[in-house]
């Protein structure tokens, strides 16, 4: 289970420090989990910054995603492995910042091909890596707040 911290806001801003409205890691988790379409944002070697819609499974603190290797998304992933994986819904969001890599063991792969049918009426083919590949984002932390008062529910989750 992340640390869940609050961060701090300018006393300016007259943000009240309350617990209960903080957003907990069972709901993050939750949204996570249930999203559709995940965007994601990338940048190259140089910087190069890319975002783009994708589906995916989020499972055990793990998010997962296919793509075509020579895509921009996977070039950028093979010399950066930072990014962004954020809901659609900026009211009630979840935002992950971690680092990806390629998933190649096989029971994992034959687990999420089963996930992504049932999530999304889709079986993926992942038998030549020359055209699609898996990535595992691993999170250092994950954003997530409520609207109409971000502030009061806003909290980082730390791995």
């Amino acid at each position: 289970m992340p640390r869940r911290i609050r961060p701090k806001f300018p006393k300016k801003w007259h943000v009240p420090n309350e617990p209960n409205k903080w957003i907990t890691w069972q709901h993050a988790n939750s949204k996570l989990a249930g999203e559709k379409v995940y965007w994601i944002s990338t940048a190259s070697r140089r910087g190069q910054p890319h975002a783009v819609p994708v589906w995916g499974i989020w499972k055990k603190n793990r998010f997962y995603f296919e793509t075509d290797p020579k895509s921009v998304k996977g070039r950028n992933l093979s010399t950066n492995p930072k990014l962004v994986v954020h809901l659609q819904n900026g009211n009630d969001t979840a935002i992950v910042e971690g680092n990806a890599r390629r998933e190649k063991t096989i029971g994992v792969l034959s687990q999420l091909r089963k996930d992504y049918a049932r999530k999304y009426q889709y079986t993926p083919d992942w038998s030549n890596e020359l055209d699609q590949v898996v990535f595992r984002v691993e999170p250092r932390t994950v954003h997530a707040w409520k609207a109409p008062r971000m502030h009061r529910s806003f909290v980082k989750f730390i791995f």
